[in-house]
């Protein structure tokens, strides 16, 4: 039996506003969005950006999904569901240990505090990356937007309330919900170069973390 998963929204400075059911709030946000050019709401979610220990990053194909169908993407990303609206940090890491597991199939991961902790962790070299994801949140962003692809009508604008984590992952990725197909791994160099020469081919959120987190993109 199906679960009803309720989802929280909330505005430009991530303050709560209201909970409904998932599929009729995201399809209030979308007609408001095709209607008046911008979403008038977010709706919390992680993004997990993975690398190797090699430091190419880790691209899956999204399957059949109502969104973005079979384009490439960011290695996770899903809604935050959480019984307090108010979403502390707590909500965002505990989804995204949720996230990893249904998607990948990571069960254990290792997140860090801090990017200091990150960098310890990854100089101790007591962690076994075939096993073992080391990750560490990198930005908090009440109010991200990107464009967001359907199979059916135009495209639309979807505000987010991102939480986004990086971090190296070495072992083999199972598909366990059919959230994604395929997977590839790729240079974030040539990778810009790709977005900007077959932008149609990725989620418009590869776009976004190429831009904001190009940076962070490494592993030493």
């Amino acid at each position: 039996m199906s679960t009803v998963e309720y989802l929280h929204a909330t505005d430009h400075r991530g303050h709560y506003v209201k909970t409904a059911e998932r599929t009729a709030l995201l399809a209030e946000l979308r007609e408001h969005s095709r209607r008046h050019g911008d979403a008038p709401l977010a709706v919390p979610v992680v993004h997990v950006i993975l690398m190797n220990s090699a430091g190419l990053l880790r691209l899956v194909q999204r399957g059949d999904k109502p969104e973005n169908p079979f384009m490439w993407d960011k290695a996770v990303g899903g809604h935050v569901v959480w019984d307090d609206p108010r979403l502390p940090r707590e909500a965002f890491d505990a989804n995204l240990r949720k996230e990893v597991a249904e998607e990948v199939g990571i069960q254990e991961v290792v997140l860090a505090a801090d990017i200091f902790q990150y960098r310890q962790l990854q100089l101790s070299a007591t962690l076994d990356y075939q096993a073992q994801a080391l990750l560490h949140l990198v930005d908090l962003d009440p109010w991200q937007a990107g464009i967001s692809r359907v199979r059916q009508g135009e495209p639309w604008l979807k505000r987010q309330y991102v939480a986004t984590y990086v971090g190296i992952f070495d072992g083999p990725f199972v598909f366990m919900d059919g959230e994604a197909q395929a997977e590839r791994t790729i240079s974030k160099r040539d990778l810009m170069m790709d977005v900007l020469e077959q932008p149609w081919l990725y989620a418009d959120g590869v776009r976004t973390f190429m831009q904001r987190y190009y940076h962070l993109l490494r592993v030493a």
